[in-house]
């Protein structure tokens, strides 16, 4: 039995929320289904990963680096009477989730339990801007937020002036050969980037393949190496959105209810798992060895 095949057996066997796994290599692309349907699936927070890549895109060009301030690019967005701590806050403390602000301020979009439209958050960005710096940014507690990654989003589209999602069809997705995805947005329209990513297995897996080349795919260069391994994290942490392995042989891109993506750059390969309530520590426990060996 191959490792794929164990995969399947895996999930079939611990949850019957599957939809549907995946494994591309450079030898080719291999699905199976759980259930019908052939659309795109919402892989919430790997839409976090995908939007740092839009950074390190705009990184390569000298357009920002990471070390930037927030303040530095979106100064004249910045809400009046805002925290004066927010003009030291970094794109990399964004992207670790530490930029100080305390977890009631983030608009959880994707929890039933969030108004999503309460205390006038409307406007994401003044409403996020304007809650108070409780910690020192950078050195405060992590603090797993939406929000920060749609403040990524802002720059970019600042930067660019186009939202995140166009930017990263131009960029990423068409180079990747996507055949169609959705982002949500925000009431003004802006792409939500923490979340709401929908998009094929198939080319979610493409996405992997081409992190495990780094940042290469069919020749076409879409990242550099140095972008990926700052966006991966060290060793056993979290990085840009992704999750490295404690011993840096593999990471993984992951969102709510169980989507993942797996990433091992040994042999230029990748998984994809999507559904609701997926066994993924046991994917990583019983199912990721076998493709380090």
């Amino acid at each position: 039995m191959t490792a794929f095949e164990k995969l399947i057996e895996l999930i079939a066997n611990n949850t019957k929320g599957g939809h549907v796994c995946a494994e591309i290599t450079d030898c080719g692309y291999t699905e199976h289904r759980f259930c019908r349907g052939h659309g795109g699936h919402n892989v919430y927070s790997v839409g976090k990963c995908v939007t740092g890549c839009a950074v390190g895109i705009l990184e390569a060009e000298g357009k920002l680096r990471d070390t930037d301030t927030v303040f530095s690019h979106i100064g004249d967005l910045f809400p009046a009477g805002y925290d004066k701590k927010w003009e030291k806050v970094t794109l990399r403390d964004v992207m670790f989730h530490r930029t100080g602000v305390p977890q009631e301020a983030n608009i959880d979009i994707d929890s039933d339990k969030d108004d999503f439209w309460g205390e006038g958050r409307e406007d994401f960005l003044a409403y996020f801007l304007g809650q108070p710096i409780v910690y020192e940014p950078g050195e405060g507690p992590f603090v797993y937020c939406d929000t920060n990654y749609y403040l990524i989003g802002r720059i970019v589209e600042k930067i660019t002036g186009e939202t995140c999602g166009d930017f990263l069809q131009k960029r990423m997705f068409n180079a990747l050969e996507w055949k169609g995805n959705a982002w949500g947005t925000c009431p003004g329209c802006h792409t939500l980037c923490g979340t709401g990513l929908f998009v094929r297995p198939f080319d979610l897996a493409k996405f992997g393949l081409m992190l495990s080349h780094g940042g290469e795919f069919k020749g076409r260069r879409i990242l550099t190496p140095g972008w990926i391994e700052k966006a991966r994290g060290e060793k056993g942490k979290l990085g840009y959105g992704f999750t490295n392995s404690a011993d840096g042989r593999w990471f993984c891109a992951g969102g709510m209810l169980g989507q993942e993506v797996y990433v091992f750059p040994e042999t230029h390969t990748s998984l994809v798992v999507m559904g609701h309530f997926m066994p993924n520590d046991e994917i990583k426990k019983e199912i990721v060895p076998l493709y380090l060996d």
